[in-house]
C-alpha cells in the first residue's frame, strides 16, 4: 500500500529522485493507498500532475480543483496539499517532482537568481488546475506526459532530455503565470494548520481536547477550527482520526501486536471502536487487513 510519509510538520520524508538527479515521476491509483487517498503533506519539490484514469480532487490551501481524465495541476514548492478520488476509487494520476535546485543549473546562476528564486518562494504561483481547452496548458499537459515517458523507458540521454523539458515546461508556466487564479496569501494560515498537524501528530495516542490544541498553538478554539476547515476541507478530529488509522495500518503491517493494544497506542478509546472506525475507512477489520498484507 502507499503511504506518505511525513515528519511533525507535514513535510514529506521521502526524497524524490536523488541529488545527483532530484527529478521523480509516479503513477498513483488511489485504491493502493493507505485510506484510499494522498493525505496532507508538503515538500520542496514542484509538483505537476495528470489525471489518468477517473475524476480526482485536489486540495491546497483552501483551494479546490476538482479534475477529469486528461486534466492536471501544478503546486509550486512547500505548499500543503493533498488528493482524493472522486467516485471511482481505482481512479489514477501521474505525478511529476522536480526540485527547484534542478532548474538553476548551479548556485548563483543566473537561471536560479532570474527564473527560480522569485518564482518559488512567497511571492511566486501557489497552484493551479490545467485544462485542455486552454492552448499553453494543454502544451503542459503534454509534456508532463511525455517526461513520464522518458522517465519510465530510461533510455540513453533520458536525464538530459527530461532535463531540458522541464526547464521549457518552467519557463512557459511562468509566461503564463497569470492564467492561475490569483488568490490571497495564505501563509499564516498554513503555518497554523502545520502547527496543529504537529501537535497532533505528536500526542495522537493521547486523548486530545481543543483546549490543549488551542493552548498549544496559542489560538482561540473558534479560530483553530475555522482556519484548519477552511484550509483543509475537514474538521480536526477527523484529520485526527484518520491520522490515528493510517497509524494503525503501519502497526497491522509492521508488529504482531493483538488488535486492542494497537487501538490504545493510536490513541482510540476502545477496540470496538477502533475496528468500527477501521470498517468505515479501509472498508475491512483489522485481522482482515493484516491477513491480507501477510499474504502478500
Amino acid at each position: 500500500m502507499i503511504s506518505i510519509r511525513v515528519l511533525d510538520d507535514q513535510k514529506e520524508i521521502k526524497q524524490h529522485g536523488t541529488y545527483e538527479f532530484p527529478v521523480a515521476v509516479y503513477h498513483y491509483v488511489m485504491s493502493e493507498c493507505v485510506l484510499g487517498y494522498i493525505n496532507w503533506h508538503w515538500h520542496d519539490e514542484i509538483q505537476l500532475c495528470v489525471v489518468t484514469k477517473g475524476r480526482m480532487n485536489f486540495q491546497v490551501s483552501g483551494a479546490q480543483y476538482l479534475l477529469t481524465e486528461g486534466e492536471g495541476f501544478f503546486v509550486n514548492s512547500g505548499r500543503l496539499h493533498m488528493a482524493k478520488p472522486v467516485g471511482d476509487p481505482d481512479s489514477a494520476y501521474l505525478c511529476l517532482d522536480f526540485h527547484p535546485r534542478f532548474l538553476g543549473a548551479f548556485p548563483g546562476s543566473v537561471t536560479e537568481q532570474k527564473y527560480v528564486e522569485p518564482y518559488t518562494g512567497a511571492a511566486g504561483p501557489e497552484h493551479g488546475a490545467l485544462k485542455n481547452d486552454i492552448p499553453w496548458q494543454r502544451e503542459l499537459l503534454e509534456e508532463i506526459r511525455a517526461i513520464g515517458r522518458l522517465y519510465d523507458e530510461k533510455a540513453f540521454g533520458y536525464e538530459l532530455a527530461i532535463q531540458a523539458r522541464i526547464a521549457l515546461l518552467w519557463l512557459s508556466l511562468l509566461k503564463n503565470a497569470e492564467g492561475f487564479s490569483g488568490e490571497e496569501r495564505q501563509e499564516e494560515k498554513n503555518t497554523l494548520v502545520r502547527r496543529v498537524m504537529a501537535y497532533l501528530r505528536e500526542h495522537y495516542a493521547e486523548q486530545i481536547n481543543l483546549t490543549d490544541i488551542s493552548r498549544e498553538v496559542m489560538y482561540s478554539e473558534s479560530e483553530c477550527c475555522r482556519r484548519f476547515k477552511s484550509t483543509t476541507g475537514e474538521t480536526i478530529f477527523h484529520y485526527l482520526k484518520a491520522y490515528r488509522l493510517a497509524r494503525a495500518t503501519e502497526l497491522l503491517e509492521e508488529t504482531d501486536w493483538p488488535v486492542s493494544r494497537i487501538a490504545l497506542e493510536t490513541g482510540f478509546c476502545s477496540s470496538s471502536y477502533f475496528i468500527e472506525a477501521f470498517r468505515a475507512e479501509l472498508h475491512t477489520t483489522p485481522l482482515r487487513y493484516r491477513n491480507k498484507k501477510e499474504v502478500l
